[in-house]
């Protein structure tokens, strides 16, 4: 179990798209396990066939049912359980693995990852963009945007310090997508600053917002390793690159956004950006990401045999 999916049978092919992707971009023969919530018999057999079919590497299906689970559905949230995945997995992985988000595409070779320098860390992720400008309390600060649509702005500034008092931190560029994780589990596992990672109960506060992104930067605040955002890159980067808000940011985060821009190893279609939801104008705005997903879907059916299907 060396690269990680985790979906309910709703997002199955994109986690496929995405496996396949990071299967035919590595140097070396990978093993991808995708756990599934509540696959049925089809969903299964959709991902044998997929494995069936590759010259090289593996996919697999796991059942995802965790008894530390049981009361989620009680708090009728908009995520499924699976969302809580990278929370268990030091329990469900015996060695260091990548977790991906189905909504992406990987470009390069996702052994790099597997053998990345985490400086002493036990995880590794890439900067949140959308929260990247938090830092400082500079969300705090008059804007235009406040004088055009003062409501919207007073909610969102409000929904922001309650944020940073439940995380006990401004985010900032200390705040880190979930997305795309290099997960030491063991050292996860073994730590005794890190082990309550799966405790349930500490997770609730956060359970309505991100659930398992702030439990997780809740609890490795200052204890993780700053992966180039090559790795997790939103369609619309070249306009991030010219975007106002974020000349202010860190020299090194300035950096890594002109990277992506030039060389993004792994797109992440974050929020309304996804393939099958984009809209005509983002397609035609941010051609070279969905250009790229056109263009693997095409050779995932090709190889495959499979229709993509949403």
């Amino acid at each position: 179990m060396q690269v990680v999916y985790g979906v309910d049978g709703n997002l199955l092919f994109p986690a496929l798209v995405s496996a396949y992707s990071a299967i035919q971009n590595a140097s070396k023969a990978i093993d991808v396990t995708i756990f599934g919530q509540d696959f049925t018999s089809d969903d299964i057999a959709l991902v044998e066939k997929v494995n069936s079919t590759l010259a090289r590497g593996t996919v697999s299906y796991r059942a995802y049912d965790l008894a530390k689970l049981n009361r989620f559905p009680d708090f009728k949230t908009k995520f499924p359980a699976i969302t809580l995945l990278p929370l268990f997995l030091p329990e469900l992985c015996d060695q260091r693995c990548v977790f991906i988000d189905a909504d992406t595409l990987v470009l390069s070779d996702v052994c790099e990852l597997l053998e990345q320098d985490l400086d002493g860390h036990a995880l590794g992720a890439c900067v949140d963009m959308g929260l990247v400008t938090m830092g400082e309390g500079r969300f705090l600060r008059p804007n235009l945007q406040q004088m055009l649509r003062p409501a919207r702005e007073y909610e969102k500034s409000l929904t922001r310090v309650i944020k940073s008092i439940r995380l006990g931190f401004i985010p900032g560029e200390n705040y880190f997508n979930a997305g795309i994780m290099v997960m030491d589990c063991p050292a996860i596992r073994n730590s005794a600053d890190l082990g309550d990672l799966d405790d349930f109960d500490r997770l609730i506060p956060h359970i309505h917002d991100l659930p398992e992104q702030d439990r997780l930067n809740e609890i490795f605040f200052g204890k993780w390793s700053r992966l180039p955002m090559q790795w997790n890159t939103r369609p619309q980067i070249w306009f991030d690159t010219v975007n106002p808000k974020y000349r202010k940011m860190t020299d090194l985060f300035r950096a890594q956004l002109a990277e992506a821009r030039d060389n993004p190893k792994m797109w992440h279609y974050v929020g309304g950006k996804k393939p099958w939801k984009a809209t005509a104008l983002t397609r035609l705005l941010c051609r070279r990401a969905y250009r790229d997903y056109r263009d693997y879907v095409a050779r995932f059916e090709n190889d495959t045999g499979l229709t993509f299907s949403m």
